[in-house]
């Protein structure tokens, strides 16, 4: 394996016919690269940086395959994962345009047998994740035993969530939700008569030269196809095989850098879709109580420094990606890799900055607040140790956060904690009573990463809540 390190130490191929670019900003890109991928396990990473439309810079770092040995380059194809929400609504407003789909109808207009729970539910609110319908991702079980490798129908999939009561009202609260683009997959199919990846290669793909990007699929043979990987602590494994029928239209798109270029181009005109959907694509859905939603149509909608940046980033067992357009600059970071800890969007917002320096985000280390429970907290930081090692004892949690949370400890802690390296402290750094319900946010410090771990604990101990986001 010391071969494959050396290798993976600096490996960048063609850049086709991108212009010229600062000498100076390549080498700190090369350089913000080869430090996240030694520090994230990053086998293979693909780049692009875009301005105004046009390539900036593009290349390949490390290795698309371990065993073949064959490096990344621009040309190579990754798995795109939630990336590809993006062009499922892009679809679904293609349709809208056509006069196909009112955006504020029931689904039920389009979709049949759907249950009377659902009666108001709306393709917005399918698009800005607010529909109240359970991610089939957050159900009991999903990820136990190998699930991940099934084959599901479509009816099948939409089963496991079908009889579910919704989590809110709808358009009342903001919520991920896979199953809401699932089944936008499927409106597109019943509106167009055509399917899913046909209507997108008919009405996006091929209009712009997009020739790489396409449905993902086991059985097809696809050149260039990357690997995926996970880092088990200290070697690469194979990820775990992901059927592409369960993502579907949430996230079973396959792609490379050079054609999500050509997609970011055709972005700043009206080639795909007429300006004002482009807007409402990217403007904030506003809740029923007036509040707003960092989410538009398959993009988040946010700041950096007050400088407007529309983005998507997406992971799926062995790839991490991201699209970061920074449209008050015109400049569009698109980092695709195939570790599933690869820490796509913090690559992608590091190059940024390189190029606009305005883009640089100081990070203020958070203050640590007085552990008023230290007992509490040596408790709850064994939860994360003892999950380090794949374990999970449902008797601390409650009955519904057991179901969905202990099935995918056993099935996935070992390899997720494994990217983030040994635990070097916990500080309690937030905490907040609310309902009989307390919340307590911890910074914790491993030796690759810095994460946030927030936990609800209810009234009686028992962890209602528990969420793992990156803190840096």
């Amino acid at each position: 394996m010391n071969f494959v390190v050396a290798l993976l130490a600096f490996s960048l191929l063609r850049a086709g016919d991108a212009p010229k670019h600062s000498e100076a900003v390549s080498e700190r890109v090369d350089g913000v690269v080869k430090q996240a991928m030694a520090k994230y396990h990053i086998p293979g990473l693909s780049i692009a940086v875009v301005r105004d439309g046009k390539i900036a810079m593009t290349k390949g770092y490390g290795l698309a395959n371990l065993e073949s040995m064959r490096r990344a380059s621009p040309e190579s194809i990754y798995q795109l994962a939630s990336v590809s929400k993006q062009f499922t609504a892009t679809a679904v407003m293609k349709l809208v345009e056509s006069g196909k789909i009112n955006l504020d109808e029931p689904i039920s207009a389009y979709l049949k047998d759907t249950p009377e729970t659902w009666s108001k539910v709306t393709a917005r609110h399918l698009l800005t994740h607010t529909s109240g319908i359970k991610s089939y991702t957050e159900t009991a079980g999903f990820f136990a035993n190998g699930n991940q490798r099934k084959d599901y129908t479509k009816k099948e999939l939409i089963d496991l969530v079908r009889n579910l009561p919704l989590d809110f009202e709808p358009g009342t609260q903001w919520h991920y939700d896979n199953t809401g683009y699932y089944l936008l997959g499927m409106l597109i199919e019943q509106v167009s008569g055509q399917p899913y990846d046909q209507f997108l290669a008919q009405s996006i793909f091929k209009p712009l030269g997009m020739a790489h990007t396409r449905l993902n699929s086991r059985a097809d043979v696809i050149p260039e196809r990357v690997i995926g990987y996970s880092w088990r602590g200290n070697d690469w494994g194979n990820a775990e095989f992901v059927s592409p029928t369960q993502p579907f239209a949430a996230g079973a798109l396959v792609s490379n850098v050079l054609d999500m270029a050509k997609w970011d181009a055709a972005l700043y005109t009206e080639t795909v879709l007429k300006k004002e959907s482009l807007q409402q694509m990217w403007t904030r859905v506003v809740l029923k109580s007036g509040e707003k939603a960092d989410y538009g149509f398959g993009w988040s909608v946010g700041e950096v420094n007050k400088r407007r940046d529309i983005q998507h980033g997406g992971g799926i067992d062995g790839f991490s990606t991201q699209i970061s357009r920074f449209v008050d600059d015109k400049l569009t970071v698109i980092v695709l890799t195939n570790s599933d800890g690869g820490r796509a969007e913090k690559v992608a917002n590091e190059v940024a900055a390189l190029y606009e320096p305005a883009l640089k985000v100081v990070v203020a280390a958070p203050k640590t607040v007085a552990d008023d429970n230290p007992a509490r907290s040596k408790f709850l930081k064994g939860i994360l140790l003892e999950a380090a090692e794949g374990r999970a004892n449902a008797d601390l949690f409650t009955p519904a956060t057991a179901q969905l949370i202990v099935p995918r400890i056993q099935q996935e802690g070992k390899r997720m904690f494994a990217t983030f390296g040994e635990m070097k402290s916990f500080a309690l750094v937030e905490r907040a009573e609310k309902d009989g319900k307390t919340r307590l946010r911890y910074l914790v410090t491993y030796a690759a990463a810095k994460m946030n771990a927030t936990y609800i604990v209810n009234k009686d101990g028992k962890i209602e809540g528990l969420n793992l986001q990156p803190a840096e």
